[in-house]
């Protein structure tokens, strides 16, 4: 499972195992519910330990899971490699009222959400 720490005012997340989407649907059930306990509105997911494609159905997946259990509260920041990247999640949850964004750079990310490191 990753790694989670709370940075004050938002949630550090940092991937540390290869993907599988049973994985990923527990990882997000566990990431709301401790933003929810925690009170963290706020969360960066460093997903730099990835190296394979993630499939385009599963992407779609994710993103619909994403916004049923995670909602449109917690506003995340996601880095992974930039050959990796492919906006299907985002599009999805940014669709359905969620809040995210994917980068390939950490900086970026955090200026998004506002925070520092």
């Amino acid at each position: 499972m990753p790694i989670f720490e709370n940075r004050g005012n938002y949630l550090f997340v940092k991937a540390n195992e290869p993907y599988s989407l049973k994985t990923t649907f527990s990882f997000l059930q566990e990431f709301a519910d401790l933003c929810n306990r925690e009170h963290l509105e706020k969360a960066l997911i460093d997903m730099l330990v990835l190296e394979d494609r993630i499939s385009i159905w599963d992407r779609y997946q994710i993103g619909e899971e994403y916004v049923r259990v995670v909602g449109p509260k917690i506003r995340v920041a996601v880095v992974a490699r930039r050959h990796l990247i492919d906006l299907t999640t985002e599009n999805v949850v940014v669709n359905r009222s969620g809040r995210i964004k994917v980068f390939h750079e950490m900086e970026s990310a955090l200026k998004w959400l506002e925070v520092e490191r």
